[in-house]
């Protein structure tokens, strides 16, 4: 019977760590998709799979840190704290510097990783740079 708690403590901790790389997936791939935003950002910290809060500046009030995603007005208090923003949103301050070669290959071609592809690209050949001309008069 003592057990029994303690199982289940570590049932929900598996539960929320399959979540969060669950979660990271989705947001991975949605950036990979896309392009910059808010998604692939190194500043923004996800709260779920469609928002999160910018850490790029510092922290706002209540009413302020809602305002961009059309939160107004709520009956639980607004309490101060980061911007609260949407995976897709895009902003001039954006940095990814996150060195995605070092995520497991399989991984980075199931979220598609834009990285990949402008690797894996083959070189071109000489009939691709000189117009289709051959031979030494080309």
């Amino acid at each position: 019977m003592r057990r029994q708690p303690s199982v289940q403590a570590r049932m929900a901790e598996a539960a929320e760590r399959r979540e969060r790389g669950t979660r990271q997936e989705v947001l991975d791939t949605f950036y990979h998709q896309r392009g910059p935003c808010c998604a692939g950002c190194d500043w923004w910290h996800s709260i779920s799979s469609l928002v999160g809060e910018c850490h790029q500046s510092a922290m706002v009030g209540g009413a302020e840190r809602w305002a961009a995603i059309g939160i107004e007005n709520v009956s639980m208090p607004l309490r101060a704290g980061h911007v609260i923003t949407e995976r897709a949103h895009v902003c001039g301050q954006f940095k990814d510097e996150f060195d995605w070669s070092s995520l497991p290959l399989p991984y980075r071609k199931q979220i598609g990783d834009r990285t990949l592809a402008a690797k894996s690209a083959p070189p071109l050949n000489r009939s691709e740079t000189d117009g289709g001309r051959h031979g030494p008069e080309a």
